[in-house]
């Protein structure tokens, strides 16, 4: 189960359907923002084996949300990736102070979206078809 949480539908869009088409065992749900992501695993059992986030959102940013995971015992072991068109150093210190290696910059077109699930997410580790979208 994959939990996709950023606000632009275009990116949104890319991803599910590289996800869809390459990986069509995967259950996705997609978020708008962190604190929708945030109010989900309060109000659900359910935890990831992944977690896709934008850096840059509204209501709350991609670095605020990784924080609050990484500070709950539930929820800090859930592989995180922050993705970003652009990076600032700032962005990087805040980030290796919760973890190594989560950043990525954020795909611009469908072949580099499915490069980028098939390292986040190898073929092997599904089986089945299965997709949904929460609703926040």
């Amino acid at each position: 189960m994959i939990f996709i949480v950023d606000d632009d539908d275009d990116d949104c869009s890319m991803l599910w359907q590289a996800f869809q088409k390459h990986h069509p065992g995967c259950l996705l749900f997609g978020f708008s923002d962190g604190q929708e992501l945030l109010d989900h695993l309060a109000d659900y059992y359910d935890v990831p084996d992944l977690i896709i986030l934008d850096l840059n959102m509204p209501v709350m940013d991609g670095i605020t949300t990784l924080k609050r995971l990484k500070h709950s015992s539930r929820f800090r072991t859930i592989p995180t990736v922050l993705l970003s068109s652009s990076f600032e150093t700032n962005h990087n210190l805040r980030i290796n102070e919760l973890g190594p290696g989560a950043l990525r910059f954020k795909p611009t077109n469908y072949s580099e979206f499915v490069q980028l699930t098939n390292q986040l997410y190898p073929a092997e580790t599904v089986s089945g078809f299965n997709s949904a979208k929460a609703k926040g």
